[in-house]
């Protein structure tokens, strides 16, 4: 008994060692790595990157695509001696080829993360800064490179050629990781063609990264730098990037509308958003809910009617939801300029309705309630059931989203029928 009782004080003891070692950074060890970023195309891409930089805790990484901050270089180091280092914008392949060159060592390992659009422009690094990198990620803006044409892909083809020839191990193409990798390969999509032709695929997930940020504890961190980087809002310092409605509670759970707007007919996608508001404010259990609006950052007169007409519905101003699902909920410290700010965020969604976006590529399907299309607006600014053509596209690009990702627990609804029971 005594032996018994010995061993499970030893057990104990080391137990809890093990819980000190994880009080703060120094429980993960720095990679002795450098990351090297220079993506800058859509919420993806910079989410994306932010998320690989304060979730891999690298030995360095440089973000080489600060937007113009009064204070470059921002360098922000972990507990654990990760360093995150935001330069001013660079514009060209030639700027990044120096970058890499003038980093290399000749011992560390040095990955790289480029954007698309310029490796499908026909955009090539220079021999030598080829020479000093182990990895190259391409990162898309979006789900645009679903529709990219041949030359383009070919484009992407020959960049991975060119890298290879001079001693890259690897060229991959990013993407969500609810993508189907056999369906992409068995589709006419020209991205399928990448994998036999020199170009595998990254896929992520933003969700499983936002565990490694929480135990890093870099969300500050990560916040700080997607200002200068100008992932979040520099107009966000100014006011807080979540308005809490009056019934608001912290304790409740999140059921979130994702918007989107009509470019050249701003008033269908306000009248759409706003049914749907007013449906799922009669509908859903604001006892145990907050209902918040998360809508398109060119789409805000949708916020004023919350402001005129509803104490119930909470929004956001502009802030990207890639980067609410990397910190997740709580209240957060961060600095800009010298100057400390704090930001609040609400619990992360437990129902979501959306109308068609890129968001829902990298969300769990059995959160996603209903995928909703736009329907015509007479002329007294009232829903009818004819389908409006963005919600025509809207259910197009659904179909390909369901295809993809082989989910089929989500369906489309247009906002007329929906809202009638139809």
């Amino acid at each position: 008994m005594k032996i018994m009782k010995l061993k499970y004080l030893l057990i104990t003891i080391f137990n809890l060692a093990l819980i000190g070692c994880n009080d703060d950074d120094n429980s993960s060890k720095t990679i002795d790595k450098i990351d090297i970023y220079a993506t800058h195309g859509g919420n993806f891409g910079r989410a994306f990157m932010l998320g690989r930089t304060f979730s891999s805790n690298t030995k360095e990484s440089i973000l080489a695509l600060g937007v113009g901050s009064p204070s470059y270089p921002y360098v922000y180091t972990s507990k654990n001696g990760a360093e995150v280092t935001v330069r001013e914008l660079v514009k060209n392949f030639q700027d990044i080829s120096e970058i890499i060159v003038n980093t290399a060592d000749g011992n560390t390992e040095i990955d790289a993360y480029l954007s698309v659009i310029p490796v499908t422009d026909g955009g090539l690094l220079s021999n030598k800064a080829f020479s000093q990198l182990d990895t190259i990620y391409v990162i898309p803006e979006g789900t645009s490179i679903f529709e990219y044409e041949k030359y383009r892909i070919d484009n992407i083809i020959s960049f991975a050629a060119k890298a290879k020839e001079n001693g890259v191990k690897n060229v991959k193409l990013v993407l969500w990781d609810s993508i189907d990798e056999q369906t992409l390969l068995n589709s006419d999509l020209q991205i399928g063609r990448l994998k036999s032709n020199g170009v595998d695929y990254e896929f992520i997930n933003f969700n499983a990264m936002s565990s490694e940020i929480s135990d890093l504890k870099t969300s500050s961190g990560l916040i700080s730098t997607g200002f200068y980087i100008g992932s979040i809002n520099i107009e966000a310092l100014e006011a807080p990037v979540f308005k809490e409605s009056e019934t608001f509670d912290a304790d409740k759970e999140s059921i979130v509308l994702f918007g989107s707007y009509t470019r050249d007919e701003p008033n269908v996608s306000y009248v759409n958003q706003v049914d749907i508001l007013k449906n799922l404010e009669t509908t859903i259990d604001l006892s145990e809910n907050n209902l918040i609006f998360k809508g398109h950052p060119s789409e805000i007169s949708v916020n004023d009617w919350i402001d005129d007409n509803s104490s119930d519905i909470s929004y956001f101003l502009s802030f990207p939801y890639e980067i609410w699902q990397l910190i997740g909920e709580g209240s957060f410290n961060y600095t800009y300029d010298n100057l400390e700010y704090n930001m609040s965020l609400p619990k992360q969604p437990l129902e979501m309705y959306s109308i068609m976006s890129t968001t829902l590529y990298g969300e769990d399907a059995n959160k996603i309630k209903k995928v909703l299309g736009y329907n015509n607006i007479n002329s007294n600014s009232e829903l009818t059931d004819e389908y409006h053509s963005g919600g025509i596209a809207h259910y197009d690009l659904y179909s390909d989203w369901i295809t993809l990702t082989g989910n089929t627990v989500t369906p489309f609804e247009y906002t007329y029928d929906w809202i009638n029971n139809k």
